[in-house]
């Protein structure tokens, strides 16, 4: 399968200066100079034509171009991104540029720019023409804001991009980590690029996620709704004794739920409301009498309770009793003492008196039993009896609340009436007490207890779309593929103890690479614990390569492209020492020239056998084998190094630039921007 590679970087100045820079596909190619000359800034127009939401284009290119673009090719499928460069100080217009189709022209000015769009649009459309699964975000023209799991072209940038903040780091192991707005969406998105999810899958997460925190705040609010409701019926059903004492309604019915009560207040509190009445004292005496009648029913019904309460302790009682002469008179019908013979044992004469005493026992058995037998059947009918008086003491209990609340409040409202001479300002007093609890009220309270079967059901089959269980096994074979790759390459490359032989493995979650030391006895190794930047070098090549790797295999939609800024800062670090401004005449924003060091071509690296070069030579021929060995592999290094005597890198090299010779990322010539 052919991967998409980057045909050319092109940018534009003003009067017509225009400047492209040409890679081939499926190659490698370098770009050498000299510090100062703009190697880096390749990478940051790279990443703006991508769709960043800034521009970090060194200043000296931004106060020169006014445009610049990238030309992507895939066999004979080509796409140009074009975007207009912000002057200094700046923000970034909200237009990108996109065409896509075959044999495409590179514009030469901003006025041959196609296919503009929202920089969102357009993102989606180089991410769907880069084969990134679309995902329902409603309206096309105003898509959703980029959320953690949504991929994007945005995401998968750090997978092309070995920039000098990675490259010989202990720390970032990949573009954008370190930039804590950045890497929450590397993260989030890293299952998708490896092939454990898909487009469908991650929208299922989402929606999940979505779900249950939907499920979590529904159910806090029905369990506060719970909650609430007494103390809400009791504060309304007082506000509304207020208004059916003012003549305003009538008495609201029992049993009426909150909305029928809060729609009540509505109505009392409402200019068309009947006029108001001045609280008399013969409705105090009403309610009065309601509550001496009700303390008297509660009070006979609590004696009731009571006298119940003795009755049942002594049916208990005379239970225990009964109980127990019916043992004793079992223990003379076991020993067959009730069958008493009509003769004396002793004389052997006729006597009735044993009879008459077994007789006696029988019937005080009987009745024992009868007695027994009534008490069992009276204690359910005391219980049964006891649970409905205690039930009429709590609704009378909370009918004497409600009618204390009641005398209070027409007490307040006679006192209240005093204060006022005429009923409108009663009126009004009275409407700004109703408005104002009216406003205090959570209006979800008042809607109907809402269904929460249906939300669970929808999380229970999103549950069983999403499968963690397959999730966590596919995750796991994609992290073993990946180790797998970024060990082979690993062994390819240079490297000192405690790397020699070793073996990664790669983890997501972070995502992280741990170091395997050769042997049974071989320590675990973090990144920090390697010591050297020739070891962090290697680490970082060979996961850049182990994930193109898995991409390649998989049908990842990632470009097959890897850009590389400067392997050579670990052995031959004065000289791969670069910044990102372009300097001007000397010196520009601050930055001091360097010292002309180009006259005696420091960049030019003979091969011989000292240990940095070799080590050097080994990334060089480990990139080009690489890029053999794999189908629409591309390779673009940045480089400070340049080796003549390789005619391989040689041949690579598409650009050279140092500075005796004036040569850079953007001609000298060029003018310099007009502010706008």
């Amino acid at each position: 399968m052919k991967r998409w590679n980057i045909a050319s970087v092109f940018f534009i100045g003003e009067e017509g200066a225009f400047r492209i820079i040409e890679l081939d596909p499926d190659r490698v190619n370098i770009i050498t100079g000299a510090s100062g000359t703009g190697k880096s800034a390749i990478i940051k127009a790279l990443d703006y034509c991508l769709g960043s939401s800034e521009c970090q284009l060194p200043v000296y290119v931004r106060r020169r171009c006014i445009a610049v673009g990238v030309k992507w090719v895939r066999g004979a499928d080509e796409m140009i991104s074009c975007r207009q460069v912000p002057l200094v100080g700046k923000a970034p217009n909200s237009y990108m540029y996109v065409t896509t189709g075959r044999n495409l022209k590179v514009p030469r000015s901003v006025g041959e720019f196609e296919g503009k769009g929202h920089v969102t649009v357009s993102k989606a459309r180089l991410g769907e023409a880069f084969g990134i699964e679309t995902m329902a975000t409603g309206d096309a023209e105003k898509p959703e804001k980029d959320s953690l799991d949504r991929p994007s072209i945005r995401q998968f940038t750090p997978y092309v991009f070995v920039t000098k903040e990675v490259i010989d780091s202990e720390t970032v192991l990949l573009h954008g980590l370190d930039d804590n707005r950045k890497a929450p969406f590397t993260i989030a998105t890293l299952p998708y690029f490896l092939g454990v999810v898909t487009g469908a899958t991650a929208a299922a997460e989402r929606r999940l996620r979505q779900a249950r925190r939907a499920l979590e705040i529904d159910a806090a609010r029905e369990e506060a709704r719970v909650t609430k409701d007494s103390l809400l019926k009791q504060r309304s059903r007082v506000l509304l004794g207020e208004a059916q004492q003012l003549g305003l309604i009538e008495r609201p019915p029992e049993g009426a739920d909150e909305a029928f009560l809060i729609d009540m207040l509505r109505r009392a509190a409402s200019p068309a409301a009947r006029p108001l009445q001045y609280p008399g004292a013969d409705q105090l005496d009403t309610l009065q009498e309601r509550r001496q009648a009700t303390l008297k029913e509660l009070n006979q019904t609590k004696r009731k309770l009571r006298a119940l309460a003795v009755t049942e302790q002594e049916s208990l009682d005379y239970e225990s009793a009964v109980s127990t002469q019916q043992q004793k008179l079992r223990i003379a019908e076991h020993l067959h003492l009730l069958e008493v013979p009509t003769k004396c044992p002793v004389c052997e004469s006729e006597t009735a008196t044993g009879a008459e005493i077994a007789v006696a026992m029988k019937r005080s058995l009987e009745t024992i039993r009868a007695e027994a037998s009534a008490v069992g059947r009276l204690r359910p009918q005391i219980g049964e009896a006891a649970e409905q008086l205690n039930k009429r003491v709590e609704e009378l209990s909370g009918l004497l609340r409600e009618l204390d609340a009641a005398v209070a409040s027409t007490l307040n409202q006679i006192a209240e009436a005093k204060q006022f001479a005429d009923l409108a300002q009663l009126q009004s007093f009275f409407r700004g007490k109703v408005t104002y609890f009216l406003e205090t009220i959570d209006d979800q309270l008042l809607k109907p207890a809402k269904d929460l079967t249906k939300q669970r059901d929808e999380i229970a089959e999103l549950e069983a779309k999403v499968d963690a269980d397959n999730r966590r096994i596919r995750m796991r074979r994609a992290e073993a593929a990946v180790s797998q790759y970024a060990s082979e390459a690993f062994s390819k490359l240079p490297k000192v103890e405690p790397c020699v032989d070793a073996e990664l493995i790669f983890s997501a979650r972070e995502p992280s690479v741990s170091v395997i030391e050769a042997g049974t006895e071989g320590a675990v190794l973090s990144m920090a614990d390697l010591g050297s930047d020739q070891n962090w070098l290697a680490v970082h090549v060979a996961l850049a390569f182990g994930l193109q790797r898995h991409f390649e295999k998989e049908r990842r939609p990632v470009p097959g492209v890897v850009v590389l800024d400067q392997l050579s800062r670990p052995y031959f670090p004065s000289q791969g020492r670069d910044v990102d401004e372009i300097e001007e005449e000397g010196v520009e924003d601050g930055t001091e020239d360097e010292p002309n060091l180009d006259e005696a071509r420091p960049d030019e690296i003979s091969i011989s056998d000292d240990e940095d070069y070799v080590a050097m030579r080994q990334h060089i021929d480990f990139l080009f084998k690489e890029v053999d060995a794999r189908s629409g592999l591309q390779v673009l290094l940045l480089e400070h190094a340049y080796f003549p005597s390789d005619p391989r890198y040689v041949s690579a090299t598409k650009e050279r630039w140092t500075k005796a010779s004036g040569k850079g990322l953007i001609p000298r010539d060029w003018k310099r921007r007009s502010a706008q």
